[in-house]
């Protein structure tokens, strides 16, 4: 082998392994063995990669208004599934369970969703990737 082929090949190496770090790991950032259910009015969607999100307006006990964000799929994966970016839009009162953030912070893995409105619902599949 030639060192010029060795040097492309260790270049190729590095890129392909840089890449697949890159994804997040979900249980690194959510917890798996915890849930959380908010209802709530969707502000936003966000049709977007790496993962799409729904940005909720939930009213906590307090009567105050908090903002969530939910991650979702990849786009390619949801429009597999059917989903577009009109699926939700901004103000359809949802449901929603998932996992919560290991940080703390008002982000969820979404797992399931409910639009009582007209009976639209999701359900998560999959592993950890998913």
């Amino acid at each position: 082998m030639n060192k010029r082929f060795r040097r492309a090949a260790a270049a190729v190496f590095s890129l392909a392994a840089g890449a697949g770090a890159a994804h997040h790991s979900f249980p690194a950032h959510y917890k798996a063995d915890a849930s959380v259910t908010l209802h709530g009015k969707v502000s936003e969607f966000l049709w977007r990669n790496p993962h799409a999100f729904i940005h909720l307006e939930v009213v906590n006990e307090a009567g105050e208004s908090e903002l969530w964000a939910l991650e979702w799929h990849n786009t390619v994966v949801m429009a597999s599934m059917g989903y577009s970016p009109d699926t939700l839009k901004a103000g359809d009162e949802v449901i929603v369970s998932g996992n919560p953030a290991r940080d703390g912070t008002r982000r969820v893995r979404l797992a399931t969703l409910e639009r009582p409105a007209d009976g639209f619902t999701i359900t998560r599949t999959g592993g950890a990737r998913d």
